[in-house]
Protein backbone atom coordinates (compact mmCIF):
# COMPACT_ATOMS: atom_id res chain seq x y z
CA UNK A 1 0.00 0.00 0.00
CA UNK A 2 1.25 3.45 -0.83
CA UNK A 3 2.20 5.70 2.01
CA UNK A 4 -0.03 8.66 2.66
CA UNK A 5 1.37 12.17 2.70
CA UNK A 6 2.34 12.67 6.35
CA UNK A 7 0.98 15.92 7.63
CA UNK A 8 0.74 16.96 11.23
CA UNK A 9 4.19 16.83 12.82
CA UNK A 10 5.95 18.12 9.72
CA UNK A 11 3.45 20.94 9.48
CA UNK A 12 4.04 21.92 13.09
CA UNK A 13 7.79 21.84 12.56
CA UNK A 14 7.51 23.95 9.45
CA UNK A 15 5.41 26.57 11.18
CA UNK A 16 7.88 26.79 14.05
CA UNK A 17 10.99 26.89 11.91
CA UNK A 18 10.00 28.63 8.69
CA UNK A 19 7.19 31.06 9.31
CA UNK A 20 8.88 33.20 11.93
CA UNK A 21 5.65 35.20 12.13
CA UNK A 22 2.11 34.72 13.34
CA UNK A 23 -1.12 34.43 11.35
CA UNK A 24 -1.91 38.10 11.90
CA UNK A 25 1.33 39.17 10.25
CA UNK A 26 0.74 36.80 7.35
CA UNK A 27 -2.75 38.19 6.99
CA UNK A 28 -1.47 41.74 6.73
CA UNK A 29 1.50 40.87 4.52
CA UNK A 30 0.47 37.77 2.59
CA UNK A 31 3.28 37.77 0.03
CA UNK A 32 6.48 38.15 2.03
CA UNK A 33 7.74 35.02 3.78
CA UNK A 34 10.39 34.50 6.43
CA UNK A 35 13.54 32.65 5.44
CA UNK A 36 14.76 29.46 7.06
CA UNK A 37 18.37 29.66 5.97
CA UNK A 38 20.45 26.92 7.51
CA UNK A 39 17.58 24.61 8.39
CA UNK A 40 17.32 22.76 5.05
CA UNK A 41 20.44 20.64 4.69
CA UNK A 42 19.19 17.21 3.57
CA UNK A 43 16.50 15.96 1.24
CA UNK A 44 14.52 14.86 4.29
CA UNK A 45 14.57 18.46 5.54
CA UNK A 46 13.41 19.59 2.12
CA UNK A 47 10.47 17.18 2.16
CA UNK A 48 9.45 18.51 5.57
CA UNK A 49 9.31 22.00 4.12
CA UNK A 50 7.37 20.91 1.04
CA UNK A 51 4.86 19.04 3.20
CA UNK A 52 4.24 22.26 5.09
CA UNK A 53 2.85 23.90 1.95
CA UNK A 54 -0.19 21.61 2.12
CA UNK A 55 -1.43 23.16 5.35
CA UNK A 56 -2.80 26.15 3.45
CA UNK A 57 -5.25 23.79 1.71
CA UNK A 58 -6.50 22.03 4.86
CA UNK A 59 -7.33 24.73 7.38
CA UNK A 60 -9.62 24.60 10.40
CA UNK A 61 -13.36 24.81 10.79
CA UNK A 62 -13.38 28.55 11.52
CA UNK A 63 -9.89 29.61 10.53
CA UNK A 64 -10.25 29.03 6.81
CA UNK A 65 -7.99 27.66 4.09
CA UNK A 66 -7.39 28.06 0.37
CA UNK A 67 -9.60 25.04 -0.28
CA UNK A 68 -12.16 25.45 2.45
CA UNK A 69 -15.38 23.38 2.52
CA UNK A 70 -15.21 23.46 -1.28
CA UNK A 71 -18.65 21.79 -1.70
CA UNK A 72 -20.17 24.99 -0.29
CA UNK A 73 -19.83 26.49 -3.76
CA UNK A 74 -22.86 24.37 -4.71
CA UNK A 75 -24.91 26.62 -2.41
CA UNK A 76 -24.10 29.54 -4.71
CA UNK A 77 -25.85 27.71 -7.59
CA UNK A 78 -29.28 26.25 -8.30
CA UNK A 79 -28.28 23.09 -6.41
CA UNK A 80 -28.74 24.39 -2.88
CA UNK A 81 -29.20 27.34 -0.53
CA UNK A 82 -26.93 27.94 2.44
CA UNK A 83 -28.50 27.94 5.87
CA UNK A 84 -26.61 30.73 7.55
CA UNK A 85 -25.04 34.08 6.81
CA UNK A 86 -22.14 33.30 9.12
CA UNK A 87 -20.85 30.37 7.04
CA UNK A 88 -17.66 31.82 5.60
CA UNK A 89 -19.09 34.46 3.27
CA UNK A 90 -20.78 32.06 0.87
CA UNK A 91 -24.18 33.75 1.20
CA UNK A 92 -22.67 36.95 -0.20
CA UNK A 93 -21.31 34.96 -3.15
CA UNK A 94 -24.71 33.35 -3.75
CA UNK A 95 -26.65 36.62 -3.46
CA UNK A 96 -24.25 38.65 -5.56
CA UNK A 97 -23.61 41.07 -2.70
CA UNK A 98 -19.86 40.51 -2.44
CA UNK A 99 -17.75 43.51 -1.53
CA UNK A 100 -14.08 44.07 -0.72
CA UNK A 101 -14.99 43.70 2.98
CA UNK A 102 -17.16 40.57 2.67
CA UNK A 103 -14.55 38.41 4.36
CA UNK A 104 -14.74 34.63 4.42
CA UNK A 105 -13.92 32.88 1.18
CA UNK A 106 -13.57 36.14 -0.76
CA UNK A 107 -10.64 36.92 1.56
CA UNK A 108 -9.33 33.41 1.96
CA UNK A 109 -8.70 32.63 -1.71
CA UNK A 110 -6.49 35.71 -1.85
CA UNK A 111 -4.85 35.58 1.56
CA UNK A 112 -4.19 31.83 1.77
CA UNK A 113 -3.28 31.88 -1.91
CA UNK A 114 -0.40 34.26 -1.30
CA UNK A 115 0.60 32.46 1.88
CA UNK A 116 0.86 29.29 -0.17
CA UNK A 117 2.77 31.02 -2.96
CA UNK A 118 5.24 32.43 -0.43
CA UNK A 119 5.92 28.97 1.01
CA UNK A 120 6.23 27.44 -2.46
CA UNK A 121 8.62 30.11 -3.69
CA UNK A 122 10.67 29.77 -0.51
CA UNK A 123 11.09 26.04 -1.10
CA UNK A 124 11.92 26.57 -4.78
CA UNK A 125 14.59 29.09 -3.81
CA UNK A 126 16.05 26.57 -1.35
CA UNK A 127 16.23 23.89 -4.05
CA UNK A 128 17.78 26.34 -6.50
CA UNK A 129 20.41 27.34 -3.95
CA UNK A 130 22.12 23.95 -4.46
CA UNK A 131 22.74 23.62 -0.71
CA UNK A 132 20.78 20.39 -0.15
CA UNK A 133 23.25 17.60 0.47
CA UNK A 134 23.30 14.72 -2.05
CA UNK A 135 20.18 15.94 -3.88
CA UNK A 136 20.33 14.57 -7.41
CA UNK A 137 19.19 16.75 -10.28
CA UNK A 138 16.47 14.21 -11.08
CA UNK A 139 15.04 14.40 -7.57
CA UNK A 140 15.48 18.16 -7.47
CA UNK A 141 13.36 18.43 -10.61
CA UNK A 142 10.68 16.17 -9.14
CA UNK A 143 10.38 18.38 -6.08
CA UNK A 144 10.44 21.51 -8.24
CA UNK A 145 7.69 19.94 -10.34
CA UNK A 146 5.53 19.22 -7.29
CA UNK A 147 5.92 22.78 -6.05
CA UNK A 148 5.23 24.28 -9.45
CA UNK A 149 2.06 22.18 -9.73
CA UNK A 150 0.91 23.59 -6.39
CA UNK A 151 1.77 27.12 -7.53
CA UNK A 152 -0.23 26.60 -10.72
CA UNK A 153 -3.13 25.15 -8.71
CA UNK A 154 -3.28 28.27 -6.53
CA UNK A 155 -2.92 30.71 -9.41
CA UNK A 156 -5.63 28.84 -11.39
CA UNK A 157 -8.28 29.56 -8.77
CA UNK A 158 -7.04 33.09 -8.22
CA UNK A 159 -7.05 34.08 -11.90
CA UNK A 160 -10.48 32.49 -12.34
CA UNK A 161 -12.00 34.39 -9.43
CA UNK A 162 -10.11 37.70 -9.39
CA UNK A 163 -8.72 38.00 -12.91
CA UNK A 164 -5.16 39.25 -13.20
CA UNK A 165 -3.28 39.25 -9.89
CA UNK A 166 0.32 40.04 -8.89
CA UNK A 167 2.78 37.39 -10.05
CA UNK A 168 5.34 36.39 -7.43
CA UNK A 169 7.81 33.63 -8.28
CA UNK A 170 10.57 34.15 -5.73
CA UNK A 171 10.97 35.16 -2.12
CA UNK A 172 10.51 38.89 -1.65
CA UNK A 173 10.47 41.19 1.34
CA UNK A 174 7.30 42.72 2.72
CA UNK A 175 8.53 46.09 1.48
CA UNK A 176 8.86 44.69 -2.05
CA UNK A 177 5.46 43.03 -1.73
CA UNK A 178 3.81 46.33 -0.95
CA UNK A 179 4.98 47.70 -4.30
CA UNK A 180 3.41 44.94 -6.35
CA UNK A 181 0.89 45.69 -9.08
CA UNK A 182 -1.55 43.39 -10.83
CA UNK A 183 -0.31 41.39 -13.79
CA UNK A 184 -2.71 40.77 -16.65
CA UNK A 185 -4.81 37.62 -16.81
CA UNK A 186 -2.82 36.56 -19.87
CA UNK A 187 0.46 36.87 -17.98
CA UNK A 188 -0.86 34.78 -15.08
CA UNK A 189 -2.15 32.12 -17.48
CA UNK A 190 1.24 32.00 -19.18
CA UNK A 191 2.94 31.33 -15.84
CA UNK A 192 0.40 28.64 -14.95
CA UNK A 193 0.96 26.81 -18.22
CA UNK A 194 4.74 27.16 -17.94
CA UNK A 195 4.64 25.65 -14.45
CA UNK A 196 2.36 22.81 -15.55
CA UNK A 197 4.47 21.98 -18.60
CA UNK A 198 7.51 21.70 -16.35
CA UNK A 199 5.59 19.59 -13.83
CA UNK A 200 4.22 17.26 -16.51
CA UNK A 201 7.75 16.68 -17.80
CA UNK A 202 9.22 15.73 -14.44
CA UNK A 203 6.38 14.06 -12.51
CA UNK A 204 5.52 10.38 -12.90
CA UNK A 205 2.18 8.59 -13.00
CA UNK A 206 2.92 7.57 -9.41
CA UNK A 207 3.51 10.26 -6.76
CA UNK A 208 6.85 11.38 -5.37
CA UNK A 209 8.13 9.07 -2.62
CA UNK A 210 5.13 6.82 -3.33
CA UNK A 211 3.10 9.05 -1.01
CA UNK A 212 -0.53 9.30 -2.02
CA UNK A 213 -1.72 12.91 -1.98
CA UNK A 214 1.21 14.35 -3.90
CA UNK A 215 0.51 15.48 -7.48
CA UNK A 216 1.22 13.17 -10.38
CA UNK A 217 1.66 13.53 -14.12
CA UNK A 218 -2.03 12.82 -14.70
CA UNK A 219 -3.06 15.44 -12.12
CA UNK A 220 -0.80 17.97 -13.83
CA UNK A 221 -2.17 17.26 -17.30
CA UNK A 222 -5.72 17.39 -15.96
CA UNK A 223 -5.14 20.81 -14.42
CA UNK A 224 -3.45 22.05 -17.59
CA UNK A 225 -6.38 20.87 -19.69
CA UNK A 226 -8.81 22.53 -17.29
CA UNK A 227 -6.98 25.86 -17.58
CA UNK A 228 -7.08 25.64 -21.37
CA UNK A 229 -10.76 24.65 -21.32
CA UNK A 230 -11.69 27.50 -18.98
CA UNK A 231 -10.12 29.89 -21.47
CA UNK A 232 -11.83 28.45 -24.56
CA UNK A 233 -8.66 26.96 -26.02
CA UNK A 234 -10.67 23.95 -27.11
CA UNK A 235 -8.27 22.07 -29.37
CA UNK A 236 -5.32 22.44 -26.99
CA UNK A 237 -7.49 21.32 -24.07
CA UNK A 238 -8.76 18.28 -25.95
CA UNK A 239 -5.22 17.26 -26.93
CA UNK A 240 -4.06 17.57 -23.31
CA UNK A 241 -6.94 15.49 -21.97
CA UNK A 242 -6.38 12.97 -24.76
CA UNK A 243 -2.87 12.31 -23.42
CA UNK A 244 -4.42 11.19 -20.11
CA UNK A 245 -7.13 9.10 -21.77
CA UNK A 246 -4.56 7.35 -23.95
CA UNK A 247 -2.60 6.44 -20.78
CA UNK A 248 -5.63 4.79 -19.15
CA UNK A 249 -4.58 1.56 -17.47
CA UNK A 250 -2.57 0.64 -14.39
CA UNK A 251 -2.46 4.16 -12.94
CA UNK A 252 -5.56 5.75 -14.50
CA UNK A 253 -8.98 4.13 -14.29
CA UNK A 254 -12.63 5.04 -13.91
CA UNK A 255 -13.61 3.37 -10.65
CA UNK A 256 -16.56 0.98 -10.71
CA UNK A 257 -17.77 2.21 -7.32
CA UNK A 258 -18.81 5.87 -7.58
CA UNK A 259 -20.07 6.21 -4.03
CA UNK A 260 -16.87 4.90 -2.41
CA UNK A 261 -14.81 7.75 -3.86
CA UNK A 262 -16.33 10.23 -1.41
CA UNK A 263 -16.88 8.25 1.79
CA UNK A 264 -13.40 7.37 3.01
CA UNK A 265 -13.35 3.76 1.82
CA UNK A 266 -11.55 4.06 -1.52
CA UNK A 267 -9.32 7.11 -1.25
CA UNK A 268 -6.44 5.69 -3.26
CA UNK A 269 -8.63 4.87 -6.24
CA UNK A 270 -6.97 5.21 -9.65
CA UNK A 271 -9.78 7.63 -10.51
CA UNK A 272 -8.60 10.14 -7.89
CA UNK A 273 -5.79 12.30 -9.25
CA UNK A 274 -5.54 14.92 -6.48
CA UNK A 275 -7.21 15.27 -3.10
CA UNK A 276 -6.82 17.11 0.19
CA UNK A 277 -6.16 14.46 2.81
CA UNK A 278 -7.52 14.14 6.30
CA UNK A 279 -6.90 11.69 9.13
CA UNK A 280 -8.43 11.20 12.55
CA UNK A 281 -5.46 9.34 14.01
CA UNK A 282 -2.79 12.03 13.58
CA UNK A 283 -3.30 14.78 16.11
CA UNK A 284 -6.83 15.68 15.06
CA UNK A 285 -6.01 16.12 11.38
CA UNK A 286 -9.61 15.47 10.36
CA UNK A 287 -11.85 17.68 8.27
CA UNK A 288 -15.08 19.53 9.00
CA UNK A 289 -17.00 18.32 5.93
CA UNK A 290 -19.15 15.88 7.87
CA UNK A 291 -20.49 18.43 10.32
CA UNK A 292 -21.80 20.54 7.45
CA UNK A 293 -23.35 17.84 5.29
CA UNK A 294 -24.18 14.68 7.29
CA UNK A 295 -27.74 13.84 8.41
CA UNK A 296 -28.63 15.87 11.48
CA UNK A 297 -29.39 15.15 15.13
CA UNK A 298 -27.49 11.87 15.44
CA UNK A 299 -25.49 10.86 18.52
CA UNK A 300 -22.34 10.36 16.49
CA UNK A 301 -21.26 11.70 13.14
CA UNK A 302 -24.23 14.01 12.67
CA UNK A 303 -24.22 17.36 10.90
CA UNK A 304 -25.97 20.64 11.57
CA UNK A 305 -27.43 20.93 8.08
CA UNK A 306 -25.74 23.68 6.13
CA UNK A 307 -27.80 23.22 2.95
CA UNK A 308 -31.39 23.33 1.80
CA UNK A 309 -31.36 21.27 -1.39
CA UNK A 310 -33.55 22.40 -4.25
CA UNK A 311 -36.34 20.49 -5.97
CA UNK A 312 -34.81 21.94 -9.13
CA UNK A 313 -31.72 19.77 -8.56
CA UNK A 314 -33.64 16.55 -7.95
CA UNK A 315 -35.91 17.16 -10.92
CA UNK A 316 -32.85 17.41 -13.17
CA UNK A 317 -31.87 13.77 -12.57
CA UNK A 318 -32.99 11.71 -15.54
CA UNK A 319 -34.97 8.51 -15.35
CA UNK A 320 -33.26 5.15 -15.90
CA UNK A 321 -34.43 5.19 -19.53
CA UNK A 322 -32.21 8.22 -20.09
CA UNK A 323 -35.09 10.67 -20.44
CA UNK A 324 -35.92 13.71 -18.28
CA UNK A 325 -38.92 13.48 -15.99
CA UNK A 326 -40.95 15.64 -18.38
CA UNK A 327 -40.61 13.01 -21.13
CA UNK A 328 -40.23 9.62 -19.45
CA UNK A 329 -43.20 7.31 -18.91
CA UNK A 330 -41.33 5.92 -15.90
CA UNK A 331 -41.79 9.08 -13.83
CA UNK A 332 -44.27 8.92 -10.96
CA UNK A 333 -44.58 12.18 -9.03
CA UNK A 334 -45.84 10.31 -5.97
CA UNK A 335 -42.74 8.06 -6.01
CA UNK A 336 -40.25 10.50 -7.45
CA UNK A 337 -37.17 8.59 -6.26
CA UNK A 338 -38.07 5.46 -8.20
CA UNK A 339 -36.37 4.66 -11.52
CA UNK A 340 -33.99 7.62 -11.31
CA UNK A 341 -30.38 7.96 -12.32
CA UNK A 342 -28.71 6.00 -9.47
CA UNK A 343 -26.32 8.87 -8.76
CA UNK A 344 -29.24 10.57 -7.00
CA UNK A 345 -29.27 7.91 -4.29
CA UNK A 346 -25.49 7.48 -4.39
CA UNK A 347 -25.10 11.19 -3.59
CA UNK A 348 -27.92 11.86 -1.08
CA UNK A 349 -29.79 10.44 1.87
CA UNK A 350 -33.58 10.66 1.95
CA UNK A 351 -36.10 9.82 4.71
CA UNK A 352 -36.21 6.05 5.23
CA UNK A 353 -32.57 5.47 4.29
CA UNK A 354 -30.22 3.79 6.76
CA UNK A 355 -27.17 5.63 8.09
CA UNK A 356 -25.01 4.09 10.81
CA UNK A 357 -27.73 1.52 11.54
CA UNK A 358 -30.29 4.31 12.06
CA UNK A 359 -33.35 4.72 9.86
CA UNK A 360 -33.41 8.38 8.95
CA UNK A 361 -36.63 10.20 9.73
CA UNK A 362 -38.16 13.48 8.65
CA UNK A 363 -37.78 16.06 10.04
CA UNK A 364 -35.37 15.16 12.84
CA UNK A 365 -32.56 13.84 10.61
CA UNK A 366 -33.01 16.45 7.87
CA UNK A 367 -32.92 19.69 9.80
CA UNK A 368 -31.23 22.72 8.25
CA UNK A 369 -29.56 24.58 11.10
CA UNK A 370 -32.28 23.23 13.41
CA UNK A 371 -35.27 23.93 11.15
CA UNK A 372 -37.41 21.54 9.12
CA UNK A 373 -37.54 21.84 5.33
CA UNK A 374 -41.08 22.93 4.44
CA UNK A 375 -40.70 25.07 1.30
CA UNK A 376 -42.15 23.16 -1.70
CA UNK A 377 -39.24 24.38 -3.83
CA UNK A 378 -36.90 22.29 -1.65
CA UNK A 379 -36.67 18.70 -0.44
CA UNK A 380 -35.49 17.10 2.82
CA UNK A 381 -32.13 15.60 1.85
CA UNK A 382 -28.67 15.13 3.31
CA UNK A 383 -25.40 14.45 1.54
CA UNK A 384 -23.91 10.98 1.24
CA UNK A 385 -20.79 12.52 -0.27
CA UNK A 386 -18.09 13.41 2.27
CA UNK A 387 -19.90 11.45 5.02
CA UNK A 388 -18.28 8.49 6.78
CA UNK A 389 -20.30 5.45 7.85
CA UNK A 390 -17.90 4.45 10.61
CA UNK A 391 -16.16 5.87 13.66
CA UNK A 392 -16.97 8.71 16.00
CA UNK A 393 -15.75 11.48 13.75
CA UNK A 394 -16.97 14.29 15.96
CA UNK A 395 -17.71 17.80 14.85
CA UNK A 396 -14.54 18.51 12.92
CA UNK A 397 -12.53 15.33 12.79
CA UNK A 398 -13.76 13.43 9.76
CA UNK A 399 -11.24 11.21 7.96
CA UNK A 400 -12.82 11.61 4.51
CA UNK A 401 -10.53 13.20 1.92
CA UNK A 402 -11.75 16.05 -0.26
CA UNK A 403 -11.38 14.97 -3.89
CA UNK A 404 -10.46 17.85 -6.20
CA UNK A 405 -9.37 16.23 -9.48
CA UNK A 406 -10.62 12.87 -10.76
CA UNK A 407 -10.64 10.98 -14.03
CA UNK A 408 -14.38 11.37 -14.61
CA UNK A 409 -13.82 15.12 -14.85
CA UNK A 410 -11.09 14.57 -17.44
CA UNK A 411 -13.47 12.50 -19.56
CA UNK A 412 -16.26 15.08 -19.45
CA UNK A 413 -13.88 18.00 -19.98
CA UNK A 414 -12.39 16.17 -22.97
CA UNK A 415 -15.88 15.61 -24.39
CA UNK A 416 -16.71 19.28 -23.93
CA UNK A 417 -13.47 20.54 -25.47
CA UNK A 418 -13.60 18.14 -28.41
CA UNK A 419 -17.26 18.94 -29.05
CA UNK A 420 -16.47 22.66 -29.13
CA UNK A 421 -13.41 22.12 -31.33
CA UNK A 422 -14.79 19.71 -33.97
CA UNK A 423 -18.30 18.70 -32.93
CA UNK A 424 -19.69 15.46 -31.46
CA UNK A 425 -17.38 12.91 -33.06
CA UNK A 426 -17.05 9.29 -31.96
CA UNK A 427 -14.45 10.12 -29.31
CA UNK A 428 -16.90 12.51 -27.61
CA UNK A 429 -19.51 9.76 -27.37
CA UNK A 430 -16.91 7.30 -26.13
CA UNK A 431 -15.84 9.63 -23.30
CA UNK A 432 -19.32 10.56 -22.07
CA UNK A 433 -20.64 7.03 -22.37
CA UNK A 434 -17.93 5.74 -20.02
CA UNK A 435 -19.41 8.01 -17.35
CA UNK A 436 -22.97 6.94 -18.17
CA UNK A 437 -22.05 3.27 -18.18
CA UNK A 438 -20.53 3.49 -14.71
CA UNK A 439 -23.86 4.95 -13.53
CA UNK A 440 -25.84 2.18 -15.27
CA UNK A 441 -27.46 4.80 -17.49
CA UNK A 442 -28.12 4.49 -21.26
CA UNK A 443 -25.58 5.85 -23.72
CA UNK A 444 -26.07 9.36 -25.05
CA UNK A 445 -28.50 9.28 -28.01
CA UNK A 446 -26.84 9.14 -31.41
CA UNK A 447 -27.18 11.95 -33.90
CA UNK A 448 -26.83 14.89 -31.52
CA UNK A 449 -25.64 18.10 -33.12
CA UNK A 450 -23.02 20.27 -31.42
CA UNK A 451 -25.54 22.34 -29.46
CA UNK A 452 -27.52 19.34 -28.25
CA UNK A 453 -24.31 17.57 -27.22
CA UNK A 454 -23.23 20.70 -25.36
CA UNK A 455 -26.50 20.70 -23.42
CA UNK A 456 -26.17 17.00 -22.56
CA UNK A 457 -22.57 17.41 -21.37
CA UNK A 458 -23.56 20.35 -19.17
CA UNK A 459 -26.40 18.34 -17.68
CA UNK A 460 -24.06 15.41 -17.07
CA UNK A 461 -21.58 17.66 -15.26
CA UNK A 462 -24.29 18.86 -12.87
CA UNK A 463 -25.25 15.30 -11.96
CA UNK A 464 -21.80 13.69 -11.88
CA UNK A 465 -20.14 16.41 -9.79
CA UNK A 466 -22.95 17.43 -7.46
CA UNK A 467 -21.57 18.59 -4.09
CA UNK A 468 -18.03 18.70 -5.43
CA UNK A 469 -18.06 22.49 -5.80
CA UNK A 470 -17.61 22.53 -9.57
CA UNK A 471 -20.98 23.85 -10.75
CA UNK A 472 -20.34 27.43 -9.62
CA UNK A 473 -17.14 27.53 -11.65
CA UNK A 474 -18.89 25.91 -14.62
CA UNK A 475 -21.59 28.60 -14.58
CA UNK A 476 -18.92 31.29 -14.51
CA UNK A 477 -17.00 29.92 -17.47
CA UNK A 478 -20.16 29.15 -19.48
CA UNK A 479 -21.31 32.73 -18.85
CA UNK A 480 -24.75 31.45 -17.78
CA UNK A 481 -24.53 32.52 -14.14
CA UNK A 482 -26.88 35.48 -14.52
CA UNK A 483 -29.64 33.13 -15.74
CA UNK A 484 -29.05 30.26 -13.31
CA UNK A 485 -27.92 31.69 -9.97
CA UNK A 486 -30.94 34.02 -9.42
CA UNK A 487 -33.37 31.21 -10.34
CA UNK A 488 -34.53 30.38 -6.79
CA UNK A 489 -36.96 33.22 -5.96
CA UNK A 490 -38.95 31.35 -3.32
CA UNK A 491 -35.86 30.05 -1.54
CA UNK A 492 -33.44 32.96 -1.56
CA UNK A 493 -33.32 36.51 -2.88
CA UNK A 494 -30.44 36.43 -5.31
CA UNK A 495 -28.92 38.58 -7.98
CA UNK A 496 -26.01 38.19 -10.35
CA UNK A 497 -24.79 41.32 -12.07
CA UNK A 498 -22.80 40.26 -15.15
CA UNK A 499 -21.00 43.60 -15.18
CA UNK A 500 -19.32 42.79 -11.86
CA UNK A 501 -20.00 39.32 -10.43
CA UNK A 502 -18.04 37.30 -12.96
CA UNK A 503 -15.02 38.46 -10.97
CA UNK A 504 -14.67 38.74 -7.21
CA UNK A 505 -13.49 41.93 -5.53
CA UNK A 506 -9.88 42.22 -4.48
CA UNK A 507 -10.15 42.05 -0.65
CA UNK A 508 -9.88 45.37 1.15
CA UNK A 509 -6.93 44.22 3.29
CA UNK A 510 -4.94 43.74 0.07
CA UNK A 511 -6.01 47.09 -1.32
CA UNK A 512 -4.96 48.74 1.94
CA UNK A 513 -1.59 46.97 2.06
CA UNK A 514 -0.56 47.44 -1.56
CA UNK A 515 -0.60 51.00 -2.81
CA UNK A 516 -0.77 50.31 -6.56
CA UNK A 517 -3.39 47.54 -6.81
CA UNK A 518 -6.47 48.30 -8.91
CA UNK A 519 -9.92 47.09 -7.85
CA UNK A 520 -12.13 45.04 -10.17
CA UNK A 521 -14.98 46.88 -11.94
CA UNK A 522 -18.13 47.51 -9.90
CA UNK A 523 -16.50 47.17 -6.48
Amino acid sequence: MKKRLYKFSVLLLLVLVIDGCNDDVLYKDPVGFASAEGFFQTESDLIIGINGVYSIFQGSIWGGAFVHIHPHFDAATDNAVLCCDWEHGFTAIARGTMSPTSGGMVNWKYNFGYQGLARINNMLDIINSNTIQNLSEENANKWRAELRFLRAFIYTDMVTLYGGVPIVTTVISNEEAQQLTRNSKEEVLALILEDLNFAATHLDYTPNNGQFGRPTKQATLALKGKVLLYNNRWAEAAATFREIIDAEGADIQLDEDYESLFRGTNEQSKEIFFSIQYLTDAGGEGSFLQVHYAPSNLNIGGGWGSFTYTRNLVDDYYMTDGLPISQSPLYDADNFLENRDPRLRWSFFFPGDIFRDIELEYPINFLVNGSAVTNPAALPMASRKWVSETGNTGESNSPVDLVLIRYADVLLMYAEAQNEAVGPDASVYEAVNKIRSRANMPDFPQGLDQGAMRDQIRHERRIEFVLEGSRYFDLLRWRTAEQVIPSLPTLENRQFDPSRNYLWPIPQFAMDGFSDLEQNPGY
